[in-house]
């Protein structure tokens, strides 16, 4: 006859069965504590864009009260007064290009919203999280990136989304996209004192691009190698698959005599102060 009697041990096939059940909710319980977009962010109050596009002039605020002369971020005073910051994440939360595609006509004008929403979006992740000393350990696996959620037009994205979907095929037209996307990290340039808007954003990139080809911690020569940040091999097809010959394309007196590349390492630690 089947079955256990009193003073007999579950059949193997019962132990199999609660075992497997467990396994399934540990299992459970980590997925969904590891979920993209898990971990809210800040939500502050919608703030209505109003007049014609979308005024990023409260980020150029926000800018000028976070960066110091250095390039370092002062994380300790967006803590002190997040005020500023909460305003315009309130209207990033308010107005996006899909849910207002009306306020942004141009591609630089959706371009702008996501550098500075991304931007945005990082300083409040950080100020958040402080004391930070590197943002790739507040959570497993770069979790700040991908776990952390924000609200674009009330649309739930994370830093990760945003750059791979929005910004990525943007980034295309124009590189330098990515070192206007500053990662919190000392291996980006430093964040500008203003807003990218969209009338101006081409000049803006232009002149970043310049600043990273003549900044020997993005470009350097050794020899006839040319040392240059890793970012450039993170995006390498957005360089056009050459790092050499974009980089001339920019400042050939920076590359001349130079036959090789070498990538270097990006320095990850927090760029600014908590």
């Amino acid at each position: 006859m089947g079955g256990g009697g009193p003073g007999r041990p579950p059949p193997v096939r019962t132990l199999r069965s609660y075992a497997l059940v467990i396994l399934a909710t540990v299992f459970a319980v980590i997925f969904f504590w590891f979920r993209p977009g898990g971990v809210d962010g800040p939500r502050p109050a919608p703030v209505a864009a109003t007049g014609v596009g979308f005024d990023h002039g409260a980020f150029t605020v926000v800018l000028q009260q976070a960066v110091g002369p250095d390039g370092q971020v002062d994380y300790a005073a967006l803590r002190a007064d997040p005020a500023r910051l909460d305003d315009y994440l309130g209207r990033l939360r308010a107005t996006s290009p899909v849910s207002a595609p009306h306020r942004f006509k141009s591609d630089d004008d959706r371009l702008a919203y996501y550098l500075n929403a991304y931007n945005a979006m990082m300083l409040a992740a950080v100020r958040d999280h402080c004391p930070v000393e590197d943002v790739q350990t507040v959570y497993v696996a770069g979790g700040l990136f991908w776990r952390v959620s924000f609200l674009l037009g009330e649309v739930k994205t994370t830093l990760s989304d945003l750059e791979s979907h929005q910004i990525s095929e943007l980034a295309r037209q124009h590189p330098a996209v990515h070192f206007a996307l500053v990662k919190g990290a000392r291996g980006y340039p430093a964040l500008p004192r203003a807003a990218y808007e969209g009338p101006t954003l081409r000049a803006q990139l232009d002149a970043l691009a310049r600043q990273v080809v003549h900044d020997p911690a993005f470009v350097r020569r050794a020899g006839d190698t040319l040392q240059v940040s890793m970012i450039f091999q993170w995006y390498l097809a957005h360089f056009g698959g050459d790092a050499l010959k974009w980089i001339q394309s920019i400042a050939p007196e920076v590359a001349e005599g130079a036959t090789t590349v070498e990538f270097i390492p990006v320095d990850g630690a927090l760029n600014g102060r908590c």
